[in-house]
């Protein structure tokens, strides 16, 4: 639980600096660290999903967030909600992706020393 507490608050104030890159960096550092452990590829997915979430309650407490969905949605075709899925999705899919890269070729590297 602090796990996912401590990398989604890294990923939200990353993300808030550096944009979507901000998932990336967050994700291949605890790949780096937490390769011992598998990697941390699910949970570095889950605290990324969790950090968007935050960031779009944000959003949404501060601004028109329904009528921004329900437009977007409307223009792609996709209702709102899945609209929102697809926005979680995202960082989850890239947080899993750069956690389970990078703790891999960690242990690449180890094992050729």
């Amino acid at each position: 639980m602090i796990f996912l507490l401590v990398v989604s608050l890294a990923m939200a104030a990353l993300t808030w600096l550096l944009g979507w890159w901000g998932v990336l960096l967050a994700a291949a550092i605890v790949g780096f660290v937490f390769h011992d452990e598998g990697g941390g590829g699910w949970r570095t997915a889950v605290a990324a999903a969790l950090a968007w979430g935050a960031l779009l309650v944000v959003d949404a407490l501060a601004g028109p967030f329904a009528l921004v969905a329900s437009t977007l949605g409307g223009v792609m075709r996709l209702p709102g909600g899945a609209l929102v899925l697809l926005t979680l999705a995202f960082p989850a899919l890239l947080a899993w992706s750069a956690a389970t890269v990078v703790g891999g070729l960690r242990g690449l590297v180890r094992e050729r020393r």
